[in-house]
């Protein structure tokens, strides 16, 4: 007789696999430290999605969407139900927010008419005031394959900064980048989710400006 915990274990690591992933992409696709899923969701997968789907509904999503799965579908190959997300877009309660948006690389963001802002109803937005949201367009490939160039990234400035989780960060001189900060040792790091790219150490003037809610992709 198979275990649910070890058929669903099973089922997310031949899914990684058919993907060409890797635990820690992964992971970091679901804007967690690189442990996350070898440490938490494989090694107790019906608490761990049982409390993320209670706790961190935006993981979970993410989490689907990196592994390519609808809830239906997690629920097929993993044997774990999802009751929440198979809920009909429609029954949820629908709020636009007007966020101002800024270039990676450029100034910060305005909260005024002169500046320039996106219209978006994000479920990750609800319950935040304006005044605490704002986005960056992403520029380059270094958030790659997390975030793409155009990409618009959603930031509230009252998020905890925690090590895995992507960060806006102004930096002194250069304006607002997105990375992923994670702590090494006493050290605060910046990391690029593209391989090419080398870490940063987070500067003694630079400053954590918000925490990555949710994102947005244009029509390409």
């Amino acid at each position: 007789m198979v275990l649910v915990e070890d058929r669903a274990a099973a089922a997310i690591r031949k899914r990684i696999k058919e993907l060409g992933l890797s635990q820690p992409k992964l992971s970091r696709m679901a804007g967690k430290s690189a442990s996350w899923l070898a440490t938490q969701v494989l090694t107790n997968p019906e608490s761990s999605i049982r409390y993320i789907w209670a706790k961190e509904p935006t993981t979970l999503e993410r989490l689907l969407r990196a592994l390519q799965w609808t809830p239906e579908q997690f629920a097929k190959e993993t044997g774990l139900e999802i009751p929440s997300l198979s809920r009909p877009v429609d029954a949820l309660p629908v709020r636009r927010y007007r966020i101002p948006i800024v270039d990676a690389g450029a100034g910060l963001p305005v909260w005024n008419e002169g500046g320039e802002f996106v219209i978006l109803d994000l479920p990750e937005l609800r319950g935040k005031p304006e005044s605490e949201l704002f986005a960056v367009r992403i520029q380059g490939d270094s958030m790659s394959p997390t975030y793409l160039n155009g990409d618009v990234v959603v930031c509230w400035t009252q998020g905890q900064p925690e090590s895995g989780r992507v960060v806006a960060v102004h930096q002194h001189g250069d304006g607002l980048i997105i990375k992923r900060l994670q702590m090494v040792g006493s050290q605060v790091m910046l990391y690029s989710d593209n391989p090419a790219y080398p870490p940063m150490l987070l500067g003694e003037y630079d400053r954590v400006y918000g925490v990555a809610l949710g994102m947005w992709r244009p029509v390409r």
